[in-house]
């Protein structure tokens, strides 16, 4: 198959996700020559159930098969991008409001720097945390280097 499947199968199946209530958080690829997977990662508010993760298949299924997309591959999953995953967009901090999270990210001269704290606002392509300290900090998404949720016990 041919690079670029993840943006091509995103690009067709986005907006019928979204006209169900789904977002189509990531495409992926994985296995080996043999025992190729195509995964899709698919949100919902409120939380993704099974019965969800077979109306997306019966939905999707067909146009990937019209496509001739899954003739490429020997699993065809569709799952939640689960809480470990990472942040990249600002959908996926607006997602996140409220919790905590860790951000390592990249100043404008470059200089790499890490942050924790909760996501209080997402808004202009910047992300706004409120440290344990009570300081806030923004932080431009497009120098997000590396993000994820922090569990806390």
């Amino acid at each position: 198959m041919a690079e670029g499947i993840e943006t091509t199968v995103a690009e067709m199946l986005t907006p019928l996700l979204h006209a169900d209530g789904f977002e189509l958080v990531a495409v992926e690829t994985a296995g080996n020559r043999k025992n190729r997977i195509l995964r899709l990662l698919i949100h919902k508010q409120g939380g993704l159930s099974v019965s969800d993760c077979k109306v997306v298949d019966n939905a999707v299924r067909p146009i990937l098969e019209v496509h001739q997309i899954l003739a490429e591959y020997k699993q065809f999953e569709i799952a939640s991008p689960g809480i470990d995953r990472p942040l990249t967009t600002a959908a996926d901090f607006q997602r996140n409001l409220g919790r905590t999270v860790q951000i390592e990210a990249a100043s404008q001269s470059g200089q790499a720097f890490e942050v924790q704290g909760q996501v209080v606002n997402v808004a202009d392509g910047c992300v706004v945390l409120e440290q344990t300290s009570g300081k806030t900090v923004h932080i431009e998404i497009s120098q997000v280097c590396k993000a994820y949720i922090q569990l806390i016990w």
